[in-house]
């Protein structure tokens, strides 16, 4: 999973670059954002795997930033932020977050959480093709068309 890209949506700059900095360590490529202008412009650019986002930033806040991504992109979303009592998570998660995790936290957690959701999206189809291709004995199988071809037989299920 090395090599996945991340947006981190954190105006405190002390907190984006310690966090930056752990996951750069562990082989991903993290773009900081501090505000929703950013946000705009690193998805102008190039879509990320997963957003990581704080919901108290300065003009437009996480959960209006969430719900704008969720319009146009089924990017993984992880909500990182202060405001932890269950109702927060609660909207945070209806919003579209796929995930929500409280300040202070312990940077291990966070990242297993990251490698969970980015099993899971590789997993669900985002993959790219040559990853749901596998052969053996002259035979492709295309796991995402439940199919296979090659050898003597040509088979392919339609679901």
């Amino acid at each position: 999973m090395s090599g996945n890209s991340i947006l981190l949506v954190e105006d405190d700059r002390d907190i984006g670059t310690l966090l930056a900095d752990f996951l750069a360590r562990e082989a991903f490529a993290v773009e900081v954002a501090q505000d929703g202008a950013a946000v705009d412009r690193a998805f102008a650019r190039a879509k990320p795997d997963l957003v990581i986002l704080d919901l108290m930033l300065p003009g437009e806040d996480g959960l209006s930033i969430c719900r704008r991504l969720r319009a146009h992109s089924a990017v993984p979303i992880i909500m990182l932020t202060a405001k932890s009592e269950d109702v927060d998570r609660i909207v945070g998660l209806e919003l579209g977050a796929d995930d929500y995790l409280g300040k202070p936290f312990n940077p291990r957690e966070l990242l297993a959480r990251i490698r969970a959701i980015l099993r899971r999206t590789e997993r669900s189809g985002s993959a790219p093709p040559a990853r749901r291709l596998r052969s053996f004995a002259g035979f492709v199988a295309r796991c995402a068309q439940r199919g296979y071809q090659g050898g003597r037989a040509r088979a392919a299920h339609g679901r």
